[in-house]
Parts: structure tokens; C-alpha cells; sequence
């Protein structure tokens, strides 16, 4: 028997719809689950089964389907360079060899557990021959949610890559800044530290885990035309529920620009959602146990370990937020992930194993999940992200995120010390053997083990993470901390 869509919960209780267009390439609901969010300006949280973001994931499904979608821009940039249209349609359907690797992501979203693994080694092949080469795109992932993501989109591409970013940047100063309006942490900017980032005749690609009105990316676009101005944009994401109207925004900003603007996405669709959904929202998480609601369920304590890596160990860590150039930089995380899943390997430590990157630090978390589980297969490694988000856990199968583990911020930002969240590490049948965490690279080890804020969150993220896990083991990385660009930007 197949298992209960996780949105179920959410979508009887508030009235809520997810429908996928006919010509979308992955259905929607296999591409997500439905949460509630503590959030007054949004009642509802889409929550991926292939980011990471909040449900720990194979590494090879995540990163399968991050290149999926950038196999997805390229045939984009391939039909608008056909068209002699100045203002192509933003979607249309994708050719044959696309389809087949959609289908594939879709089987192993639709495969029960054990026969994951092969379908996930299949998807691989498909993508694996999808690559195609676009060296002068630069693509812009989301903090924080698809700063991975867009990392993924940019080595499917060879092309340049950086992320927004929430962090503190001394002596970097920021060229742009965003607004999200509906994200429970709204502002962030962009801190290239080359000031000919935006220089060349590309595509810029802007890569996001969805779409539903499409405004942050509306604001993208203008403040990026604003600083140079390129020909070609493509915007792409997982999943993209923008309404007709909100479609013909992206047509009629095309037009008043002068740019090509398209726009592609592995599931297309739309949502509906029920009446007074934010009142009825907050009604229903009233009603809902303490513990439940709040996650802080008794949890037995686990043993904690640190491995602190230096620079005569690995090679310092440069962040995307400051922008890299995909293929070198992919070959250096390769490689930094090889070493470090080497001491975990040798590490006296059970499986299951979860790696879980911290916030915007996604990519090198993620590629080292991956090394290990060639490691250590039977391991069942799996890898998840801490986040800014907070959301409500409910402990059943129709509902997409069963646990959450609440503690203090380890790294520097603009808005300071703050909540964090970790989710789907606890919660029936949940527990891993053993949690790997990587901290932002650069962190102490005093930052990880008290907390910043014990009014807010007692526990610092070391500690916390010895609840849900037999072993916690900290992982601090060396950081490439930039220079200040000799001119400015």
C-alpha cells in the first residue's frame, strides 16, 4: 500500500487544493507535502520531498533533482534562442529526454523504500546525460532555502553561481537587496566580492525552491536590470503555482524592460486556498496538544563529539554568497567532502545517518552525504538543513513535518541572535543514530554549545542535537573569509 500524501491533514482541515496542469512535468503532490507555519502573513507551508529543506533526503535524490531542473533551464535558454519571438511564451512543454528524466523523479517519488535506491541510481543516468554547457550564465539562488538548490542549477550549467544571503558581511559591502514578502525573515542582499559579476552578455538565472505570486522575483529582476541590464532571464523552480495573472506580470515586466524574460519549473500548477485560511489556521493550532505544537516532546539525551577541521586539513571553504565559479569550485568541495566523509566513516557511530547542513550552508554539507553514503551504504544516510522557519509539527503520516528541535542562531546576521529550527530528526519511528552537523564554515565551538538567546532557545545547536540522535557529531570547517573588492561594485 502506498503511503498517505503528506498534505492531506492541511488540505481537509483548511480547505486547501493542489492541482498540477496537465502539461507539468512532475506532479505536484509528489513534489510536495503540506505544513502549517507559524507565520501571520501565511497560514500554509509547501514542503518539498526532493530540497532537503525540512525532510531529510537521500543526497542522491536532491541532487538529481537540482540538476534535473538545471537541465530544465538550459532547454529553456536552447527554445529562446529558436525564437524569434522578443517575447516567448514563459512555459511550453519540455522535449522527450526531459520527460523521461521527470519520470523518472517521479517513480522515485512514487517508490516505496526499498526499492528506492535503484530508482534513484536511474535518475541519475537520465540526468547525468542532460548536462549541458552555458559558462556565461550567472545564476542567483534564494537564501535560504535554495542556496543549494541553486548551487546544484549552477554545476548543471558550468556557470557562475551565487546566492542572497541573510550573514553579516564586514568589509563586503552588498550591491543589492531583496524583499520576500510572505518569508518569516523578509531581507536579504547580495554580496558579490567580484565587481564584474553582472558584467557579461549571459542569461541570468534565477533559481528558487517555488513560485506563488512571483513578486521577489519581480523585484529581482528590476533591481538586477537596474545595475546592468542583460537580454535574457530565466526563472526557474521546483514547483511554480503562480496564478494567470500573476503570469502576465512576468509577460508585461518583459515588455517594459525590453528583455526575454521565460520561466520553467519541474511541476506547474495552482493552489487554492479556503477562506479566512490565516484565522482558521490559528484556530486550528490552538486546538492541537502543547507538546505537539510547540515540539518540545521529552527526548533521551545522546553523546557529543566535535571534529574541528583546520586549514592544514582541508581546503578553507569560500561561501556562494561571495560567488564562485561553478567547475572550480565544485572539484574543491568535491574534494573537501571526500576527506571529511573519510573520518566519519572511521568514526565508532551507527546508522541510520542524518547530515544536516546549517541555514544557507547547504552545498558542502550535502556533497560530504553524499561521499559517506558510498561509504558507508548500509548506513541509510540521508541529508536535511536547519532553518529560520517556524513551523508547527504534528506527529501523523498525512502531515508533512512530525518533529521539531528548537535552538539558538551559532552565526552572524543582520537582524542577530535568533530561533533556529531543525525538523523531521524526531517523531515516531524517526530517531537516527547518528546527526552530523556542519555549523556555518568558520564557526567556534563556543557558538555551537551555548545559546545566544536562553530566553528564546535554552539550548545552543550542539546540545540540542544530542536529543534527537544517538550521536551528534559537530563538524567545524576552516572558511575563506573574502577581501574587500578593491573597487566598488
Amino acid at each position: 500500500m502506498s503511503a498517505p500524501w503528506r498534505g492531506t491533514f492541511v488540505a481537509t482541515a483548511l480547505d486547501v487544493s493542489l492541482h498540477s496542469d496537465p502539461s507539468s512535468a512532475v506532479d505536484v503532490a509528489d513534489l510536495v507535502g503540506l505544513a502549517l507555519r507559524r507565520n501571520p502573513k501565511r497560514a500554509h507551508l509547501l514542503v518539498s520531498q526532493v530540497l532537503a529543506k525540512h525532510v531529510p533526503t537521500e543526497p542522491g535524490l536532491v541532487i538529481a533533482a537540482g540538476e534535473l531542473l538545471g537541465a530544465f533551464v538550459a532547454d529553456r535558454l536552447a527554445a529562446m534562442a529558436d525564437d524569434a519571438d522578443p517575447h516567448p511564451p514563459c512555459s511550453s512543454p519540455p522535449p522527450a529526454p526531459l520527460l523521461q528524466a521527470a519520470k523518472a523523479l517521479s517513480t522515485v517519488l512514487q517508490s516505496p523504500s526499498p526499492q528506492r535506491r535503484a530508482a534513484i541510481a536511474a535518475l541519475t543516468e537520465h540526468v547525468a546525460r542532460l548536462r549541458t554547457q552555458v559558462p556565461d550564465a550567472v545564476v542567483i539562488g534564494y537564501a535560504e532555502t535554495a542556496t543549494g538548490l541553486g548551487r546544484l542549477v549552477a554545476n548543471a550549467l558550468g556557470g557562475y553561481y551565487i546566492h542572497s544571503t541573510r550573514h553579516a558581511t564586514p568589509g563586503v559591502a552588498s550591491v543589492a537587496g531583496f524583499e520576500e514578502g510572505h518569508s518569516h525573515a523578509t531581507s536579504h542582499t547580495m554580496v558579490p566580492t567580484d565587481p564584474h559579476w553582472l558584467d557579461g552578455n549571459g542569461p541570468v538565472i534565477l533559481v528558487d525552491d517555488e513560485f506563488s505570486t512571483g513578486s521577489t522575483v519581480i523585484n529581482t529582476i528590476r533591481e538586477l536590470h537596474a545595475l546592468v541590464p542583460h537580454s535574457t532571464y530565466v526563472v526557474a523552480a521546483l514547483i511554480d503555482l503562480r496564478s494567470a495573472v500573476d503570469r502576465a506580470r512576468f509577460t508585461a515586466l518583459a515588455k517594459e524592460l525590453e528583455c526575454r524574460i521565460s520561466v520553467t519549473a519541474l511541476g506547474t500548477g495552482r493552489i487554492e486556498l479556503g477562506e479566512d485560511i490565516l484565522a482558521r489556521a490559528s484556530a486550528l493550532i490552538q486546538t492541537l496538544p502543547q507538546e505537539a505544537a510547540k515540539g518540545t516532546v521529552p527526548l533521551p539525551g545522546g553523546r557529543l563529539s566535535m571534529l574541528e577541521l583546520t586549514a592544514a586539513d582541508v581546503t578553507p571553504v569560500r561561501s556562494d554568497r561571495f560567488g564562485t565559479t561553478a567547475p572550480p569550485a565544485a572539484a574543491t568541495i568535491a574534494s573537501i567532502a571526500a576527506h571529511v566523509a573519510e573520518h566519519l566513516a572511521a568514526l565508532d557511530c551507527q546508522g541510520p545517518i542524518v547530515v544536516v547542513g546549517c541555514e544557507e550552508n547547504m552545498f558542502v554539507p550535502l556533497a560530504v552525504a553524499q561521499a559517506l553514503e558510498v561509504l558507508r551504504p548500509a548506513d541509510n544516510v540521508r541529508f536535511s538543513t536547519t532553518t529560520r522557519s517556524p513551523i508547527v509539527p504534528i506527529d501523523r503520516d498525512d502531515y508533512a513535518i512530525s518533529g521539531a528541535l528548537t535552538f539558538a542562531s551559532h552565526d552572524l546576521t543582520h537582524d542577530g541572535p535568533g530561533v533556529r529550527f531543525a525538523y523531521n530528526l524526531n517523531g515516531s519511528g524517526q530517531r537516527p543514530g547518528t546527526v552530523v552537523v556542519f555549523p556555518e564554515p568558520g564557526t567556534f565551538r563556543r557558538d555551537v554549545v551555548h545559546s545566544a538567546v536562553p530566553e528564546l532557545a535554552p539550548l545552543g545547536m550542539a546540545q540540542a542535537m544530542t536529543k534527537v540522535a544517538d550521536d551528534a557529531v559537530i563538524i567545524l570547517l576552516p572558511d575563506d573569509s573574502p577581501a574587500p573588492p578593491r573597487t566598488a561594485p
